[in-house]
C-alpha cells in the first residue's frame, strides 16, 4: 500500500507547476528565518562611547569638552581614549568654573569604571541598555537567546511532527512566530527582550523542520533533491533583504517591525499546506493519506479510502490519551538509538550539525573581527550562499551524497585554517578566504540536512532532522560568545577552532552510505534492506 502511495507521489513530482507552488510555501520561512537570525549584526552595532558625567552635561558641556577633561587615553595610543573609565574628580566644581578653567587646572587623578554612558548615535540595543565593558557579554546574549530558541525548538518539534504531524507542528510554529516576531519591538525591557527573541529561535526551527519534512515526503528522486536544495535559497535571499532595510533603516526598534511584520504572512501556509501522506501512512491513518494525496493528485483513489478498518484506526488514534503521546514522542528519541546502525548515524548527524553551526555563525557574525562593513559582510555572504546552493544541486545529482557532504567539511576547514597565515593589515584577502570558506559551509547546511533526512525512516525522520538541527544551534550558541570574547584576544581564534573542528568531521562522514537514488525506508524495519554506516564505507566512494 506504502509503494501505492510512492507511485502517486512520483506522479505529482513530475507536475512542475505544483511542486513549484509547494517550493514557494515552503520556501518563504526561511526568508524570515534568515532575517531574524541575522538581523543581530545590525541590533547590536555598537558606535562610539565613553563616560558620561551627568554634571558636566546640564552645564551644557559639548561631548568633545566632557572627554577632554574626564576620559584618559590608552597606553599604547595618545589616539584612542579609554571608553570604559573616567577620571576621578570633582566635577561640580568645573560645571561651576567652566570649561577653560577646567582644561587649565586639570590635575592627576585615578580612573574609575564609567556610571553612565554617551554614546555617538542610538540607534542599537547596545545603547538601549548599555551593553558595553563590563556588559559587553550581555550582547552577545541576544544572538544566544535565539540560537538557543532554535536549540531547543528542534529539540522538541522533531518529534511534535512525527507524533501529531507535519502539517500541526507547521501551524504551531507559525503561530508563535507570528506572535514573537513583531513583540520584540515593542518590549523595553532587556529580559523580556531576551524571552522573545528565545520565541522567535523556537519558532523558526519548528517551521523549517516541519516544512521540509513534508518537502521531503511530498516528492521523489531527482525532484525532491533539486528542491530541498532550492529550499534553502530563501535563506541568501534574506540576507541580502536584510543588508538593503537595515542600511535605510538605522533605529533598532524600527528595524525589527519592518522586518517581523511580513511573518503574518505565514497564515497562507497555514491554510493551504498539506500534510504529508507519507506520515499519515505511517501512523496507521491509511484513509486519510488517500484522502490527502487525491487532493493532490485526483486520481489517487485507493480501496482504504472507504475502508472502515482505516476509519477506525483514525478514531483510535484521536482517542490516545495524553500519556501515549508522551511515550511516542520519547519513543521517537530512544529510536534513534534503538539499533548499532541508527546509534552510528545519529552520533555523526551531532558532530556534523555541531560543526556546522558553529562554522556558520562565526563567519556570519565575524565581520568587525576582519574590519569589514557590516552591510557589505552580511550582503555578500547572502550572495556567496545563494551561489554555493545553486553549484550543489548538480553535485548531487551527479557526484553523490556522502563525497559531497565529506569534501564540503574538508574543504571548509582547510579555508578556515590557512587564515592563520594572513596578516590583519591584508583586509580584503581575509575577506575573500572567509567567503569561500562561507561557500562551503553555506553548501553544507543545504546538503547535510537533504543528506540526514535520507539516512532516517519516515516514523523518525523528523526527530532525526530536528536533533541535527539542535546540534547545530549547540553551535550557534557557542559562536557569538567565541566571536566576541576569543576574538577579542586575537581575531584567528574563531575561524582556528571551526577549521580544525571541520575537518574531523570529514573523516567521520566517510563512515556512512550513499543515499543517492535510494528509495527512503519508511520504518525502522526497512532500514534492515539498506546500507549501514561502518568504518569500511571509508574506502567505497
Amino acid at each position: 500500500m506504502a509503494d501505492d502511495l510512492d507511485q502517486y507521489i512520483d506522479s505529482y513530482s513530475k507536475q512542475r507547476w505544483k511542486v513549484f507552488v509547494l517550493l514557494l510555501m515552503v520556501g518563504t520561512p526561511g526568508i524570515f528565518n534568515a532575517i531574524q537570525i541575522s538581523s543581530y549584526v545590525f541590533l547590536v552595532d555598537k558606535p562610539s562611547y565613553w563616560c558620561d558625567i551627568p554634571d558636566l552635561k546640564s552645564a551644557g558641556w559639548s561631548d568633545q569638552m566632557i572627554i577632554n577633561v574626564s576620559t584618559p587615553y590608552k597606553k599604547y595610543s595618545s589616539k584612542k581614549i579609554e571608553e570604559c573609565s573616567y577620571y576621578n574628580q570633582n566635577y561640580s566644581i568645573f560645571a561651576k568654573n567652566g570649561y577653560n578653567w577646567s582644561m587649565n587646572n586639570l590635575q592627576s587623578a585615578d580612573s574609575k569604571p564609567c556610571q553612565y554612558y554617551s554614546y555617538s548615535t542610538r540607534e542599537s540595543v547596545v545603547t538601549e541598555w548599555n551593553l558595553v565593558c563590563d556588559n559587553v557579554s550581555m550582547k552577545s546574549n541576544v544572538h544566544a537567546s535565539m540560537a538557543f530558541g532554535k536549540f531547543v525548538g528542534g529539540l522538541i518539534f522533531g518529534s511534535i511532527s512525527d507524533v501529531y504531524g507535519r502539517k500541526f507542528a507547521f501551524n504551531l510554529a507559525a503561530f508563535i512566530y507570528m506572535l514573537s516576531g513583531p513583540s520584540a519591538a515593542l518590549i523595553d525591557s532587556y529580559v523580556l527582550f531576551l524571552i522573545v527573541r528565545f520565541l522567535i529561535g523556537v519558532a523558526g526551527s519548528g517551521i523549517y523542520e516541519s516544512s521540509y519534512t513534508i518537502l521531503t515526503e511530498l516528492t521523489s528522486g531527482e525532484t525532491r533533491t533539486l528542491l530541498c536544495l532550492l529550499m534553502n535559497m530563501s535563506y541568501p535571499i534574506g540576507y541580502v533583504l536584510l543588508s538593503i532595510i537595515a542600511y535605510y533603516i538605522r533605529p533598532w526598534r524600527m528595524l525589527l517591525l519592518v522586518l517581523s511584520l511580513p511573518i503574518l504572512g505565514l497564515l497562507i501556509q497555514c491554510w493551504f499546506l498539506p500534510e504529508s501522506p507519507k506520515w499519515l501512512m505511517s501512523q496507521g491513518r491509511k484513509r486519510q493519506a488517500w484522502v490527502e494525496m487525491a487532493k493532490l493528485v485526483p486520481n489517487a483513489v485507493h480501496a482504504t479510502i472507504n475502508n472502515e478498518v482505516g476509519q477506525d484506526k483514525v478514531e483510535i488514534s484521536k482517542t490516545k490519551n495524553c500519556n501515549e503521546k508522551y511515550m511516542e514522542i520519547l519513543s521517537a528519541y530512544t529510536s534513534l538509538f534503538s539499533t548499532p546502525d541508527l546509534s552510528i548515524k545519529t552520533v555523526i548527524s551531532l558532530f556534523c550539525g555541531l560543526s556546522c553551526g558553529l562554522s556558520y555563525y562565526v563567519i556570519a557574525l565575524n565581520g568587525d573581527n576582519i574590519t569589514a562593513d557590516r552591510y557589505i559582510y552580511v550582503a555578500l555572504n547572502g550572495v556567496v550562499e545563494g551561489v554555493s546552493y545553486a553549484l550543489t544541486v548538480p553535485l548531487f545529482l551527479y557526484v553523490g551524497r556522502k563525497k559531497a557532504v565529506s569534501s564540503f567539511f574538508f574543504a571548509s576547514g582547510l579555508l578556515q585554517l590557512t587564515l592563520l597565515a594572513i596578516p590583519l593589515e591584508k583586509a580584503n584577502i581575509l575577506l575573500c578566504m572567509t567567503l569561500i570558506g562561507k561557500f562551503f559551509v553555506s553548501a553544507l547546511f543545504s546538503a547535510i540536512v537533504l543528506y540526514i533526512s535520507e539516512l532516517y525512516p519516515t516514523t523518525i525522520r523528523n526527530t532525526g532532522i530536528g536533533i541535527l538541527l539542535t546540534f547545530s544551534q549547540i553551535g550557534s550558541i557557542i559562536a557569538p560568545y567565541i566571536v566576541e570574547l576569543l576574538g577579542a584576544k586575537a581575531w584567528y581564534i574563531p575561524s582556528t577552532v571551526c577549521g580544525a573542528l571541520g575537518i574531523f568531521v570529514s573523516s567521520l562522514v566517510l563512515m556512512l552510505p550513499e543515499t543517492k537514488k535510494t528509495v527512503l525506508p519508511n520504518t525502522i524495519e526497512d532500514m534492515k534492506n539498506s546500507n549501514s554506516a561502518k568504518l569500511s564505507n571509508c574506502f567505497k566512494f
